[in-house]
């Protein structure tokens, strides 16, 4: 059978209902009150190259499980490794790029979620694959307004992490190098629209979507509220990248030119992403609700960082424990009051755009200054900064390298 889209989630749908029973045998079914899949898959907008042998998911697989108990939260959180790794060896004839990432919650914890994007597609396009679907109703109902810009900001740093994981020199060298490397860019743009979008107060789930929405408000002579984060060339970009991701092909890229063409890519984005980052994190023109009598002191409140003190305090323990003493009492020692504003998080996608931005202004040749106490990467050669960012980024969000 010729390979389609519609041969792909024939695939993948069987796929998801294995992961879901593998999750089941080895929490146990009598701990799990139900297993979900959010994210692309659950929009059904995932990125599948099928043009290669064997096809590359490009996307990762984003599985929530909600467990029953404090106990089964404890032990499974710590092992969400292990159920991602285990699910993605079901699949032996569909190489995987990124990841299968498994969640791990409390019922609770779905009514405590913040207003931010990908919880607004968890409520919206959340698709239950073992246990009651009504329990997707507990995910709270917020309107597109209720994204602050805080929220849009932490997507597009995300982002920059994401984008210099797949700097040039180093997924480029062989399959599915390109592949990813495009994916990567793509995924700036249909986060830059996303994030405009959710600064606009007009969020809406599914990139097609989103990406035709800013067509048809923010392309050529547009006026609206969009147009001074979105220019109709950013525009065109959101739309051509959005096709990508949508449905992943070198031709349809236009990188016969090779890896320069593909490096003049991704410099592309980066610029595009600290540009749009910029804009937004500053409150600057462009933000509409600044022009709705929002102070300053209420921006800066906006788009300072989520989380209370408990909050900053508990990701610094988590992250410490796993350090040696000395190494603790030296960073703490460097970090002082960062411990108190900022979680290793927000620290990382910060200091991701900082390098990033020494990328794009003064090349990869030019050493970089280390961030204050050596996190997340010392000084030095900004290739291997990246490189010590991103094994961080990694470890603190998935538990584990990519790939």
């Amino acid at each position: 059978m010729e390979r389609s889209r519609a041969w792909w989630q024939s695939r993948s749908r069987a796929f998801l209902s294995e992961c879901a029973r593998l999750v089941e045998s080895r929490i146990g079914g009598e701990a799990i009150e139900v297993v979900f899949i959010c994210g692309s898959f659950a929009a059904a907008e995932e990125s599948i190259v099928l043009e290669t042998d064997p096809p590359v998911l490009l996307s990762d697989v984003d599985l929530v499980v909600i467990v029953k108990s404090l106990e089964a939260l404890v032990e499974w959180s710590g092992r969400r490794s292990e159920l991602g790794v285990a699910c993605e060896e079901l699949w032996g004839d569909v190489r995987f790029s990124g990841r299968v990432d498994v969640g791990v919650m409390l019922a609770g914890d779905l009514e405590a979620m913040p207003a931010r994007p990908g919880v607004y597609d968890m409520r919206a396009l959340g698709k239950v694959l073992a246990g009651n679907p009504a329990i997707l109703e507990r995910i709270p109902a917020f309107a597109p307004s209720d994204i602050t810009v805080r929220e849009a900001v932490i997507l597009i740093e995300n982002r920059g992490v994401s984008l210099l994981d797949a700097r040039p020199g180093k997924r480029v060298g062989g399959e599915p190098g390109p592949y990813e490397l495009l994916y990567r860019t793509a995924r700036v743009y249909t986060d830059i629209a996303a994030a405009a979008l959710s600064i606009a107060g007009a969020y809406v789930p599914g990139y097609a979507a989103r990406a035709e929405l800013i067509r048809a408000k923010a392309g050529a002579g547009g006026n609206g509220p969009l147009s001074g984060l979105i220019d109709p060339v950013l525009c065109g970009r959101i739309d051509r990248w959005t096709a990508f991701k949508l449905a992943p092909s070198i031709a349809a890229a236009g990188v016969d030119g090779g890896s320069p063409r593909l490096e003049k890519l991704w410099e592309e984005a980066a610029i595009d992403l600290i540009a749009f980052w910029k804009r937004a994190a500053t409150g600057a023109s462009g933000d509409p609700r600044e022009s709705s009598g929002l102070s300053a002191g209420a921006r800066a409140v906006r788009t300072g960082s989520p989380g209370s003190l408990r909050d900053h305090l508990r990701g610094w323990k988590a992250y410490l424990s796993k350090v040696s003493v000395p190494r603790r009492i030296e960073l703490c020692a460097a970090l002082g009051t960062r411990l108190f504003s900022r979680t290793p998080l927000d620290a990382v996608r910060e200091e991701g755009m900082r390098l990033l931005e020494h990328r794009v202004t003064c090349g990869a040749a030019v050493p970089v200054r280390g961030a204050r106490g050596g996190f997340p990467y010392r000084g030095g050669d900004w290739d291997r900064a990246a490189e010590e960012l991103c094994s961080a980024w990694n470890d603190i969000v998935f538990g584990r390298a990519n790939g």
